[in-house]
C-alpha cells in the first residue's frame, strides 16, 4: 500500500481504548476514521459526534462490507475477537488486533494459520503498545546488542500495585475486565502480554522457554464490592522461566496485593547490569552497573537518561501501524509472534489448580 498517503479506517467497539486507537490514528494526519460499530446504539450517536466520524453500526459487518475501508482495529472484550479476526479476514482488511489476541488456545492458532494463508493482509497485535515502540525498549536493546552487558542469565521482573484493578479502581465501567469467561485472565492475561513482548524482545526473541513455572495466583486481596456478581481473575501471580541459553526469568505482577513494589526490571549479565521502570510514564532513568577495567578494577554505575519527549504509548502504535500500511515500516508484533507469547500464558494459567 505504498502509494497511498489516506488510509480509511474502521473502528469495532467503542470503549475507552477504541477512544486511545481514534485519537492516535487522527493525530497521524494519514487515516480518516469511516466507521465505528457499537453495541449500544442509545451511546452510539454521541461517540460519533465527539470524534467526527461519519457512521455508526450496531452490526460491525456493515463495516467489512464498505469496500473504501482498508483496515480495521479490532477493540473488543478479548472473548470476541476470534470470531470477528476471522470474519475482517474474509472481507480482505488489515488488522490491528487489541490484545490479548484469544482467550483459548485453539483459537489462536486458528487466527495465526489465517494470518499465515492471507500473506497479502497485514495483521498487528497491540502488545507492542508498552513494549517494544517505547524509546526504553529501544535503548535497552542497544545497551545489550552492544555487548555492554555480556551474556545475560538472569531477568527479574516485579511491579505490584495496590487497588488498580481494570474494572474496578481503572475504568471501572469496564466490568468485562472481571470476567475470565470475556476478558481470559486478569492481570496475568491483561500486562502479561506487555511483560513478555517487552523482556523477550530484548532478547531478539531467539531465546525459548523451556519451562514455566506458576509460583502463585491470587484474587480476593481484599473485600472491596467490585460492582458485578463475577469476578474471578487473578489480582496477582508470580511465575518462573527457563530459557534457552540458560536464561533464567523470575515474574511477578500485581494489579493489587497488601504490598507495594515498584514496577522494576533488572537485567543481568556477565560483564554488567541494567535495572529500569520499562513503562513510559516512570523514570527515564536507566541504571548500568559495571566493573571498571573489564572486570579487574572498582564496582562502577552509571545513569542513562532516555529522552522520552513526545512519547505517547497509543499514539506511537496507531503511527505505527499506519506506516507499516504505508510501506515504510515492518511489524513488529505479527500475530505469530503473540502466539508464542499468549502460549506462555496459557501454560501458566493451567497449572493454577487452586481457585483463583
Amino acid at each position: 500500500m505504498s502509494e497511498r498517503t489516506t488510509l480509511t479506517f474502521g473502528i469495532i467497539g467503542a470503549g475507552m481504548i477504541a477512544e486511545k486507537h481514534i485519537e492516535g490514528l487522527q493525530k497521524t494526519g494519514m487515516a480518516s476514521i469511516k466507521w465505528v460499530a457499537r453495541n449500544q446504539q442509545s451511546a452510539l450517536h454521541d461517540f460519533q459526534l465527539r470524534y467526527n466520524i461519519p457512521h455508526g453500526t450496531s452490526d460491525y459487518h456493515e463495516i467489512l462490507a464498505d469496500p473504501e475501508v482498508d483496515a480495521v482495529v479490532i477493540t473488543s472484550p478479548p472473548a470476541l475477537h476470534y470470531e470477528m479476526f476471522k470474519a475482517c479476514v474474509a472481507a480482505g482488511k488489515h488488522i490491528l488486533l487489541e490484545k490479548p489476541a484469544a482467550i483459548k488456545r485453539e483459537h489462536l492458532a486458528e487466527m495465526v494459520q489465517l494470518a499465515e494463508a492471507h500473506p497479502e493482509l497485514i495483521i498487528s497485535d497491540c502488545s507492542a503498545r508498552h513494549a517494544r515502540l517505547t524509546p526504553k525498549f529501544r535503548k535497552v536493546k542497544e545497551l545489550i546488542d552492544s555487548g555492554m552487558l555480556g551474556n545475560i542469565y538472569f531477568i527479574h521482573h516485579n511491579a505490584v500495585a495496590r487497588q488498580s484493578r481494570p474494572g474496578i479502581e481503572y475504568h471501572p465501567t469496564a466490568k468485562w475486565f472481571l470476567n475470565k469467561a470475556l476478558a481470559g485472565g486478569g492481570v496475568l492475561f491483561d500486562w502479561g502480554v506487555y511483560d513478555l513482548s517487552f523482556h523477550l524482545g530484548l532478547l531478539g526473541d531467539v531465546p525459548q522457554v523451556e519451562q514455566a513455572s506458576l509460583l502463585f495466583m491470587k484474587n480476593g486481596l481484599d473485600r472491596k464490592d467490585p460492582g458485578t456478581p463475577v469476578f474471578d481473575v487473578e489480582e496477582h501471580f508470580a511465575a518462573r522461566l527457563q530459557l534457552t541459553g540458560g536464561i533464567s526469568y523470575y515474574w511477578e505482577h500485581g494489579s493489587h496485593a497488601n504490598v507495594e513494589v515498584p514496577n522494576e526490571t533488572r537485567i543481568y549479565g556477565t560483564k554488567g547490569g541494567i535495572k529500569l521502570a520499562l513503562c513510559s510514564w516512570e523514570s527515564p532513568v536507566i541504571e548500568y552497573f559495571t566493573v571498571a577495567d573489564d572486570g579487574r578494577g572498582a564496582a562502577q554505575s552509571e545513569r542513562i537518561m532516555v529522552d522520552m519527549t513526545g512519547h505517547d504509548d497509543n499514539d506511537a502504535l496507531s503511527a505505527h501501524f499506519v506506516n507499516v500500511l504505508l510501506g515504510k515500516e515492518k511489524v513488529q508484533m505479527p500475530l505469530g509472534l503473540a502466539a508464542k507469547h499468549l502460549e506462555v500464558i496459557y501454560r501458566l494459567y493451567e497449572q493454577n489448580y487452586d481457585q483463583v
